[in-house]
């Protein structure tokens, strides 16, 4: 009997492994998830993607599913399978750093379409799928360009996308609230361009909109983001000096006007104020160090400049020397701590005198006569004392304060006469 059961047992094992194993697998039920990486340049618009900044790496996040259930999957662009040439592959990680289990691919840029993801594992299948539309549609027209009128009061252009160029074209009118434009302002790659009224094509930026401006003015001043432009006939100024209500200004490459610092054009250093006008004929302290700057607005460098009854010197940075020696065309000199120049004076430097001339020189190797008494300078300019020195064969005596002593007797017992050498 008992084997009989047993004989009964292992036959109704068997049968359950082989109703098992015929029973389709169904596998388990999952879900998918969009991640877009980078979401700067993707619009969406009624639940559509509206436009791609450039190329695109996407993932789409598994969720439910163990890392130990195989999937399926497949990109396709409007029908054709496209996993291969889209870098088709499995991630445990997104871009964005997310642990988990993504299937990651790319979009090129400037695709516009259906865009579909079919992943299977088992029996269990999902699909998700969007649209790049091939325009962005604003107040009912296929637009990327946008004319500012006035204030909340805006127009969108029809715009044209071609997809190998990856540019878009309107036409810009000729007038706005019935006035001529003269150009039009707009902005790209964070730079300003005039536009004339007509036909422009723009590549895609990775913006929703182009805004553009109105310009009436054949002739005028305009700001945007901070920064001010000039434009005459439509035409920005570029790389130019405008004269401006008597004052100097330069316009730099893009168009920008300079301001707040210092500009090298043709050899020459040039100061513009906050206001944008150049300095000129005026001191300039900047960082600690002042400047010079002349009637046409350049710097002084490596030379003297008289100012007021006093002379100043410029070094080849064009920094004022302060509380320093300069060395001009083989003399030496000394500019106190406002920069003047010091003249018919000593200067007591690191423990020793000197003596300056009328001229601001330093005297070197010679002597003279101050107040009333004689010195002596040594060739590198210091002054004599509490020594002997021979000049022309005949020997001096120097005392403590660099007086030449006369009519009287050496600290060392020597008597020097009323020219002051010794007899």
């Amino acid at each position: 009997m008992k084997n009989k059961l047993k004989q009964w047992n292992l036959l109704g094992l068997a049968l359950a492994c082989l109703t098992l194993l015929a029973l389709p697998q169904t596998g388990q039920a999952f879900e998918l998830k969009e991640l877009w990486p980078i979401k700067g340049g993707i619009v969406y618009e009624n639940g559509k993607v509206a436009r791609f900044n450039n190329g695109h790496e996407v993932d789409i996040q598994v969720l439910d599913l163990p890392k130990t259930e195989k999937i399926e999957w497949t990109v396709s662009l409007n029908g054709q399978d496209q996993t291969t040439n889209f870098l088709g592959q499995e991630k445990e990680k997104s871009m964005i750093g997310e642990e988990g289990r993504f299937l990651h691919f790319y979009v090129p840029y400037g695709y516009r379409g259906d865009i579909k993801v079919e992943a299977k594992s088992g029996e269990e299948a999902k699909t998700w799928s969007t649209k790049v539309m091939d325009d962005i549609y604003h107040g009912g027209k296929s637009s990327y360009y946008r004319l500012e009128e006035g204030k909340d009061q805006y127009t969108y252009l029809d715009t044209k996308w071609d997809y190998e160029t990856k540019t878009y074209t309107a036409t810009l009118p000729a007038t706005s609230n019935g006035k001529k434009v003269v150009a039009w302002r707009g902005s790209q790659y964070d730079s300003v361009k005039l536009e004339q009224p007509g036909e422009i094509t723009r590549p895609y930026s990775g913006t929703s909109l182009l805004r553009f401006y109105p310009i009436f003015e054949t002739e005028g001043w305009f700001k945007s983001d901070s920064i001010w432009y000039y434009q005459k006939q439509g035409e920005l100024v570029k790389n130019d000096w405008l004269k401006y209500q008597g004052n100097w200004y330069f316009m730099d490459g893009a168009g920008g006007m300079e301001h707040d610092g210092w500009m090298y054009r043709e050899d020459i250093w040039y100061y513009f104020k906050g206001s944008g006008v150049m300095a000129s004929q005026e001191w300039i302290y900047d960082q600690g160090k002042w400047y010079f700057v002349n009637s046409s607005g350049a710097m002084l460098s490596q030379e003297w400049f008289r100012y007021g009854d006093d002379w100043y010197y410029f070094k080849g940075s064009g920094a004022m020397a302060s509380q320093e020696w300069v060395y001009v065309q083989g003399k030496w000199y000394y500019l106190t701590e406002s920069g003047k120049m010091k003249k018919s004076t000593w200067v007591y430097d690191r423990d020793t005198w000197y003596y300056l001339t009328e001229s601001g020189a330093l005297l070197r190797d010679d002597w003279f006569y101050y107040g009333d008494a004689w010195y002596y300078v040594k060739g590198s300019g210091a002054m004599v004392s509490n020594e002997w020195i021979q000049v022309q064969g005949k020997w001096y005596y120097l005392d403590s304060s660099g007086k030449m002593l006369r009519n009287t007797y050496t600290p060392d017992g020597y008597y020097v006469g009323n020219s002051g050498a010794w007899q």
